[in-house]
């Protein structure tokens, strides 16, 4: 996890010194009395010189089969579930090289896990009940940073590819379950529940000089979530609170942009 942070400020770090030693004259001008197309960061691309800036709307969608563990009668169990999760983020991105830029970006995600598994249940009565959850899932602030390549097709068109890190802190969560539904389910905690490294390649197609609109596939390549003191700790298996662990992921975003 400290390796992979520290691969992220080094990536954001290097962006930023590169990007100021860049000349931008010649693009600063031709902003300010031009409108960009693919057609001309095309040019300039083959030129060596710097794209254009873009300021993007992006809303993933990412289907999810996952799996928690705990144990029941000195039984290890592996209830699983599976579930479309969604968010929108608002991301900027600029040119490091050539064809290559960088994003950063924060948003919103709501993470959910229909997985039936014993947790700490406090009734209304202050009992505390054996009851498990129906489902659950976290309301996440999340920031997101990473590299990408972009290939001019056409004047309008254009395909490119982003690996990026998205790290996840929940601000609110909800243990449904069935015993008094509706009731003691949400709570408010600050919980950093894990992260994701995304590989998202996709199109995107100007609508205008400044706008375009972009569609591709989201194939999480790792996804980690930390542990969830609110679930039963036997101490059989370091495993027993960890929210859930991937089996298989994928998913689509739509991303709106525009480029000053």
């Amino acid at each position: 996890m400290k390796s992979i942070q520290t691969w992220v400020i080094f990536l954001l770090s290097f962006w930023v010194l590169f990007a100021e030693a860049q000349q931008k004259d010649t693009i600063e001008t031709r902003l300010n009395n031009n409108d960009i197309t693919f057609d001309d960061g095309k040019k300039m691309q083959d030129g060596k010189q710097d794209f254009v800036n873009q300021i993007g709307i992006s809303t993933p969608f990412i289907w999810s089969h996952s799996e928690a563990s705990f144990y029941s009668l000195g039984a290890l169990k592996h209830p699983s579930g599976k579930d479309m999760n969604y968010g929108i983020a608002l991301n900027y991105s600029r040119s490091i090289y050539n064809r290559f830029f960088g994003i950063i970006g924060i948003g919103y995600f709501n993470q959910r896990f229909s997985i039936q598994r014993p947790f700490n249940y406090v009734t209304p009565d202050n009992t505390k009940p054996l009851i498990a959850t129906k489902y659950y899932a976290y309301y996440n602030i999340y920031w997101m940073a990473g590299v990408g390549y972009k290939q001019i097709l056409t004047k309008d068109l254009a395909v490119k590819g982003v690996i990026s890190y998205n790290n996840y802190n929940s601000y609110r969560q909800r243990y449904a379950q069935e015993y008094y539904p509706g009731v003691n389910e949400v709570y408010k905690k600050n919980i950093p529940i894990g992260y994701m490294i995304n590989l998202n390649a996709g199109i995107e197609k100007n609508i205008t000089k400044r706008i375009s609109v972009g569609t591709g596939i989201v194939l999480p390549l790792q996804i980690h979530w930390n542990n969830d003191n609110i679930f039963i700790n036997n101490f059989y298996s370091p495993s027993e609170q960890q929210i859930a662990s991937n089996i298989f992921s994928i998913g689509i975003a739509f991303s709106c942009n525009y480029r000053f």
